[in-house]
């Protein structure tokens, strides 16, 4: 995950995954992450939380790739805010 870009596609892709497997609560707090805020980085804190708190759900939903995905978006977040 290099860009912002990379992130919400990602992000898009679980959310489907979630509403297609019926994992309601994750595509809704994806949902509320997407629409939070209006900076960028507040969306990307809040991607962040929600993918820190479902890590379990996630490598179900895309299997151990996801689980790969997911932990550099976290990477790459931190990053963003200089950790």
């Amino acid at each position: 995950m290099n860009t912002t870009e990379d992130v919400y596609r990602f992000v898009q892709r679980l959310k489907a995954e979630s509403e297609r497997q019926g994992e309601v609560s994750l595509a809704s707090r994806l949902d509320d992450a997407l629409n939070l805020g209006s900076s960028g980085l507040e969306i990307l804190g809040a991607i962040r939380q929600a993918i820190l708190e479902n890590r379990t759900a996630i490598e179900r939903l895309l299997g151990p790739d996801g689980d790969v995905e997911a932990r550099q978006i976290v990477s790459f977040v931190d990053r963003a805010f200089g950790r």
